[in-house]
Protein backbone atom coordinates (compact mmCIF):
# COMPACT_ATOMS: atom_id res chain seq x y z
CA UNK A 1 0.00 0.00 0.00
CA UNK A 2 1.50 3.18 -1.11
CA UNK A 3 1.06 6.34 0.99
CA UNK A 4 1.91 9.72 0.13
CA UNK A 5 3.29 11.64 2.71
CA UNK A 6 1.66 14.86 2.27
CA UNK A 7 -1.83 13.34 2.34
CA UNK A 8 -1.16 11.47 5.53
CA UNK A 9 0.10 14.59 7.09
CA UNK A 10 -3.18 16.85 6.38
CA UNK A 11 -5.23 13.82 7.55
CA UNK A 12 -3.34 13.40 10.45
CA UNK A 13 -3.32 17.22 11.17
CA UNK A 14 -7.56 17.40 10.52
CA UNK A 15 -8.44 13.90 12.59
CA UNK A 16 -5.60 15.05 15.71
CA UNK A 17 -7.45 18.03 16.11
CA UNK A 18 -10.90 16.32 15.38
CA UNK A 19 -10.29 14.25 18.27
CA UNK A 20 -8.56 17.02 20.03
CA UNK A 21 -11.91 17.99 20.65
CA UNK A 22 -13.87 14.98 21.39
CA UNK A 23 -15.23 14.78 25.14
CA UNK A 24 -13.52 11.26 25.73
CA UNK A 25 -10.50 12.03 23.62
CA UNK A 26 -9.26 15.44 24.90
CA UNK A 27 -10.20 14.39 28.64
CA UNK A 28 -6.54 15.66 30.69
CA UNK A 29 -6.11 11.74 32.15
CA UNK A 30 -6.45 10.63 28.53
CA UNK A 31 -2.77 10.22 27.28
CA UNK A 32 -1.85 12.65 24.94
CA UNK A 33 0.62 10.19 23.09
CA UNK A 34 -2.15 7.77 23.11
CA UNK A 35 -4.35 10.55 21.36
CA UNK A 36 -1.52 11.02 18.59
CA UNK A 37 -1.14 7.48 17.98
CA UNK A 38 -4.96 7.25 17.34
CA UNK A 39 -4.96 10.37 14.58
CA UNK A 40 -1.60 8.63 12.83
CA UNK A 41 -3.56 5.65 12.84
CA UNK A 42 -6.31 6.70 11.47
CA UNK A 43 -5.03 8.98 8.80
CA UNK A 44 -2.50 6.08 8.05
CA UNK A 45 -5.28 4.10 6.98
CA UNK A 46 -7.63 7.11 5.13
CA UNK A 47 -4.92 8.39 3.52
CA UNK A 48 -4.31 5.67 0.59
CA UNK A 49 -7.81 6.29 -0.33
CA UNK A 50 -7.62 9.97 -0.82
CA UNK A 51 -6.39 11.43 -4.34
CA UNK A 52 -3.03 12.99 -3.87
CA UNK A 53 -2.52 16.39 -3.00
CA UNK A 54 0.12 18.43 -4.35
CA UNK A 55 1.85 20.84 -2.12
CA UNK A 56 5.63 20.73 -3.22
CA UNK A 57 4.76 24.18 -5.34
CA UNK A 58 3.13 25.68 -2.17
CA UNK A 59 5.67 28.55 -0.34
CA UNK A 60 5.90 28.40 3.41
CA UNK A 61 3.19 30.90 4.25
CA UNK A 62 0.51 29.06 1.96
CA UNK A 63 1.78 25.58 3.76
CA UNK A 64 1.03 27.52 7.04
CA UNK A 65 -2.39 27.98 5.96
CA UNK A 66 -3.08 25.14 4.35
CA UNK A 67 -2.42 23.95 8.04
CA UNK A 68 -4.29 26.07 9.93
CA UNK A 69 -7.38 25.69 7.82
CA UNK A 70 -7.41 21.66 8.18
CA UNK A 71 -7.09 22.37 12.60
CA UNK A 72 -9.74 24.76 11.90
CA UNK A 73 -11.62 22.23 10.38
CA UNK A 74 -11.06 19.46 12.48
CA UNK A 75 -12.16 22.11 15.90
CA UNK A 76 -15.26 23.24 13.53
CA UNK A 77 -16.37 19.23 12.89
CA UNK A 78 -15.13 18.42 16.56
CA UNK A 79 -17.06 21.09 18.82
CA UNK A 80 -20.47 19.91 16.04
CA UNK A 81 -19.84 16.95 17.42
CA UNK A 82 -19.55 17.56 21.10
CA UNK A 83 -22.71 19.60 21.52
CA UNK A 84 -25.08 17.24 23.17
CA UNK A 85 -22.41 17.01 25.68
CA UNK A 86 -22.35 20.48 25.80
CA UNK A 87 -26.36 20.21 26.35
CA UNK A 88 -25.24 18.09 29.58
CA UNK A 89 -23.33 20.52 31.21
CA UNK A 90 -26.44 22.73 30.93
CA UNK A 91 -29.03 20.82 31.99
CA UNK A 92 -26.97 19.74 35.00
CA UNK A 93 -26.38 23.26 35.85
CA UNK A 94 -30.32 23.75 35.44
CA UNK A 95 -31.18 20.79 37.41
CA UNK A 96 -28.55 21.98 40.66
CA UNK A 97 -30.28 24.85 41.06
CA UNK A 98 -33.88 24.31 40.64
CA UNK A 99 -32.90 21.28 43.45
CA UNK A 100 -30.52 23.32 45.69
CA UNK A 101 -27.64 21.09 44.92
CA UNK A 102 -25.83 23.88 43.18
CA UNK A 103 -23.29 24.27 46.18
CA UNK A 104 -22.50 20.78 46.54
CA UNK A 105 -19.79 20.45 43.27
CA UNK A 106 -17.39 17.84 43.46
CA UNK A 107 -14.51 17.34 40.92
CA UNK A 108 -14.86 16.42 36.96
CA UNK A 109 -11.85 13.88 36.86
CA UNK A 110 -11.99 14.10 32.84
CA UNK A 111 -11.62 18.16 33.15
CA UNK A 112 -9.96 18.51 36.84
CA UNK A 113 -12.78 21.29 37.48
CA UNK A 114 -15.32 21.56 40.02
CA UNK A 115 -18.39 20.00 38.06
CA UNK A 116 -22.32 19.93 39.13
CA UNK A 117 -23.59 16.99 40.43
CA UNK A 118 -26.37 15.95 38.09
CA UNK A 119 -24.27 17.57 34.86
CA UNK A 120 -21.18 15.32 35.99
CA UNK A 121 -23.97 12.00 35.80
CA UNK A 122 -25.38 12.99 32.97
CA UNK A 123 -22.18 13.62 30.90
CA UNK A 124 -21.13 9.87 31.89
CA UNK A 125 -24.34 8.31 30.79
CA UNK A 126 -23.91 10.36 27.46
CA UNK A 127 -20.51 8.94 27.16
CA UNK A 128 -21.44 5.74 28.19
CA UNK A 129 -24.48 5.75 26.21
CA UNK A 130 -22.15 6.90 22.60
CA UNK A 131 -19.72 3.44 23.76
CA UNK A 132 -22.51 1.02 24.45
CA UNK A 133 -24.26 1.42 21.64
CA UNK A 134 -21.35 1.62 19.11
CA UNK A 135 -22.42 5.23 17.75
CA UNK A 136 -18.84 6.10 17.87
CA UNK A 137 -18.57 4.15 15.31
CA UNK A 138 -20.50 6.02 13.11
CA UNK A 139 -18.71 9.23 14.39
CA UNK A 140 -15.59 7.72 12.98
CA UNK A 141 -17.03 7.07 10.06
CA UNK A 142 -19.16 10.00 9.22
CA UNK A 143 -16.23 12.07 9.34
CA UNK A 144 -14.00 9.92 7.36
CA UNK A 145 -16.69 10.32 4.52
CA UNK A 146 -16.67 14.10 5.09
CA UNK A 147 -12.75 13.89 2.70
CA UNK A 148 -15.20 12.86 0.04
CA UNK A 149 -17.33 16.02 -0.07
CA UNK A 150 -14.39 18.00 1.34
CA UNK A 151 -10.91 17.31 0.31
CA UNK A 152 -7.83 18.01 1.60
CA UNK A 153 -6.65 22.28 1.25
CA UNK A 154 -11.13 22.58 0.77
CA UNK A 155 -12.78 24.82 2.87
CA UNK A 156 -14.57 27.78 2.76
CA UNK A 157 -16.50 30.41 5.14
CA UNK A 158 -20.27 31.17 3.91
CA UNK A 159 -23.49 32.63 5.11
CA UNK A 160 -25.46 29.16 5.17
CA UNK A 161 -22.53 27.61 7.27
CA UNK A 162 -23.10 30.50 10.18
CA UNK A 163 -26.96 30.01 10.27
CA UNK A 164 -26.67 26.32 10.52
CA UNK A 165 -23.98 26.76 13.43
CA UNK A 166 -26.62 29.08 14.96
CA UNK A 167 -29.39 27.08 14.60
CA UNK A 168 -27.46 23.94 16.10
CA UNK A 169 -26.00 26.13 18.87
CA UNK A 170 -29.46 26.82 19.77
CA UNK A 171 -30.26 23.38 20.45
CA UNK A 172 -27.92 22.91 22.95
CA UNK A 173 -30.20 24.58 25.16
CA UNK A 174 -32.81 22.85 23.56
CA UNK A 175 -31.83 19.71 24.41
CA UNK A 176 -30.56 20.68 28.42
CA UNK A 177 -34.75 22.47 28.62
CA UNK A 178 -35.88 18.80 27.59
CA UNK A 179 -33.47 16.91 29.58
CA UNK A 180 -34.14 19.14 33.15
CA UNK A 181 -37.89 20.18 31.78
CA UNK A 182 -39.72 17.18 34.46
CA UNK A 183 -37.22 18.15 37.29
CA UNK A 184 -37.59 22.23 36.62
CA UNK A 185 -42.18 21.03 36.89
CA UNK A 186 -41.59 19.46 40.05
CA UNK A 187 -39.32 22.32 41.68
CA UNK A 188 -42.06 24.88 40.47
CA UNK A 189 -45.29 22.39 42.22
CA UNK A 190 -43.17 22.13 45.79
CA UNK A 191 -42.61 25.83 45.58
CA UNK A 192 -46.18 27.09 44.32
CA UNK A 193 -47.21 24.21 47.11
CA UNK A 194 -45.41 26.00 49.87
CA UNK A 195 -45.89 29.35 48.61
CA UNK A 196 -49.64 28.60 49.80
CA UNK A 197 -49.12 26.77 52.46
CA UNK A 198 -47.45 29.81 54.15
CA UNK A 199 -50.35 31.40 53.45
CA UNK A 200 -52.31 29.37 55.01
CA UNK A 201 -49.47 28.23 58.18
CA UNK A 202 -48.16 31.67 58.33
CA UNK A 203 -46.35 30.19 61.72
CA UNK A 204 -44.10 27.41 59.62
CA UNK A 205 -41.09 28.22 58.54
CA UNK A 206 -41.97 26.93 54.95
CA UNK A 207 -38.38 28.63 53.59
CA UNK A 208 -36.39 25.68 55.59
CA UNK A 209 -38.84 23.11 55.41
CA UNK A 210 -39.01 22.87 51.80
CA UNK A 211 -35.20 22.55 51.10
CA UNK A 212 -35.51 18.89 52.05
CA UNK A 213 -38.77 17.97 50.25
CA UNK A 214 -37.57 19.92 46.95
CA UNK A 215 -34.09 17.94 47.06
CA UNK A 216 -35.63 14.30 47.49
CA UNK A 217 -38.45 14.90 44.92
CA UNK A 218 -36.07 16.27 42.47
CA UNK A 219 -33.82 13.57 42.93
CA UNK A 220 -36.43 11.11 42.73
CA UNK A 221 -37.83 12.55 39.79
CA UNK A 222 -34.25 12.87 37.89
CA UNK A 223 -33.56 9.24 38.62
CA UNK A 224 -36.69 8.12 36.70
CA UNK A 225 -36.16 10.18 34.21
CA UNK A 226 -32.80 9.30 33.53
CA UNK A 227 -34.72 7.27 30.98
CA UNK A 228 -35.63 9.56 28.38
CA UNK A 229 -32.44 11.68 28.65
CA UNK A 230 -30.69 9.52 26.96
CA UNK A 231 -33.27 8.69 24.55
CA UNK A 232 -32.80 12.56 23.73
CA UNK A 233 -28.46 11.93 23.93
CA UNK A 234 -29.13 8.70 21.80
CA UNK A 235 -31.41 10.87 18.79
CA UNK A 236 -28.64 13.53 19.08
CA UNK A 237 -26.04 11.11 18.24
CA UNK A 238 -27.46 9.27 15.17
CA UNK A 239 -27.63 12.12 13.38
CA UNK A 240 -23.93 13.30 13.82
CA UNK A 241 -22.76 11.35 10.82
CA UNK A 242 -24.87 12.35 8.77
CA UNK A 243 -24.76 16.28 10.08
CA UNK A 244 -20.49 15.53 9.86
CA UNK A 245 -21.22 15.04 5.88
CA UNK A 246 -23.43 18.30 5.30
CA UNK A 247 -20.98 19.89 7.38
CA UNK A 248 -18.50 19.08 4.77
CA UNK A 249 -20.53 20.10 1.93
CA UNK A 250 -21.47 23.41 3.14
CA UNK A 251 -17.69 23.83 4.02
CA UNK A 252 -16.53 22.88 0.78
CA UNK A 253 -19.65 25.19 -0.97
CA UNK A 254 -18.96 27.76 0.56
Amino acid sequence: MEIDFYNWFLVFVRMGAFFLALPFFSAVNFPATMRVALAALAALLLAPQLPPFAISHLDLLTLFGLVAREIAIGLLFGFFARMVFFATDIAGVIIANEIGLSMGSIMDPTSRQPEQVPGLILFFLATITMLSLDLHHGLLLGFAKSFDVLPLGDGHLSSALFETMVARTSQIFVIALQISAPVMAVSFCITVFFAVLSRAVPQMNVFSESFGIKIAAGLVVFGFTLQIAAQYIVNHLQRLPDDLIGLGQMLHGG
